[in-house]
């Protein structure tokens, strides 16, 4: 009777066990996510530094600042010199009036002499003198006319000059990218020397945790994209851990450094990637967890 009891018990085990192996699949895994390089796009020394590894950031948020006194300089140096521009233009202006009104009178003169010459009442040297002043004055104020214009173009590249110096400004000051992100490693110092391209701070996104793993080929056509699936992490127990199947690799390939099982290791694996839903703050990059997959 106990011989009997047992084997039924034995037999029972050994179905729920086919039943689950029929219905789950799991698999390890590792997290893993976007992590972007923030860099320098000037050349200058630290000033201030607002990072440090394991920092959360935002969007915005102010991470270093590089000193910005000799781009400063420069915008003044250019000030004055649009100062100078707009005083030696409106001279030149004020100049333009005074020789434009003289070309008036003496383009009047010239008409009357001329009138005058046909009845003998001024000479031709008088009338021929008044032409050339008259002359004199139309090529003055062409002159004055260049003057000005060139003024203005000097203005005009100086303020695209100045513009690009408060574009080159803003660099100097290197904000978060990312919205919702953790500083995973800083490489300056305050008081070090950067130039253009220099890294300054990986940042994870926390926003695209995923975890990657990696499902044996005859075990990839129950799976679907958008499917639900658990994650186990070890140390934490009763606890809602899900995700979305996000991602399938196109080609199988060799099993990943991770698999440690000899047999598992002679398989040919497909690539998974699981969006992680919620719970950011208990992932970290680079966490063995295990996810189980239902089949469909």
């Amino acid at each position: 009777m106990k011989k009997s009891i047992i084997s039924l018990l034995i037999i029972s085990f050994l179905s729920f066990c086919v039943k689950n192996n029929s219905t789950e699949i799991k698999a390890p895994g590792i997290i893993d996510g976007d992590i972007i390089t923030v860099k320098s796009q000037v050349q200058g020394t630290i000033d201030k530094i607002n990072i440090n590894e394991g920092k959360e950031v935002h969007r915005g948020d102010i991470l270093v600042k590089i000193n910005m006194d000799k781009t400063l300089n420069k915008i003044k140096e250019l000030d004055i010199k649009l100062k100078e521009i707009d005083l030696n233009s409106e001279n030149l202006k004020k100049r333009l009036k005074y020789v434009n009104s003289n070309l008036i009178y003496l383009k009047k003169q010239v008409k009357r002499f001329t009138r005058l010459k046909k009845t003998n009442s001024v000479s031709g040297e008088k009338l021929e003198n008044m032409e050339i002043r008259y002359l004199e004055v139309k090529t003055s104020l062409f002159e004055i006319k260049n003057n000005i214009n060139a003024f203005e173009l000097q203005r005009e590249k100086i303020e695209n000059t100045r513009d690009l110096l408060n574009l080159i400004l803003k660099d100097h000051i290197i904000k978060s990218p990312i919205d919702n992100g953790v500083v995973i490693e800083k490489f300056v110092l305050k008081g070090e020397t950067v130039f253009p391209n220099t890294s300054i701070a990986d940042i994870l996104n926390v926003s695209s945790l995923y975890i990657e793993v990696f499902i044996e080929e005859q075990e990839i056509s129950s799976l679907k994209l958008g499917m639900k699936v658990k994650i186990l992490i070890d140390g934490i127990k009763n606890k809602n851990l899900s995700g979305t199947i996000s991602y399938f690799g196109r080609k199988a390939e060799f099993s990943p450094k991770y698999i440690i099982s000899e047999k598992e290791r002679k398989s040919l694996l497909y690539q998974v990637k699981i969006k992680i839903e919620g719970h950011n703050s208990i992932f970290k990059i680079g966490m063995p967890v295990t996810v189980v997959f239902n089949k469909q």
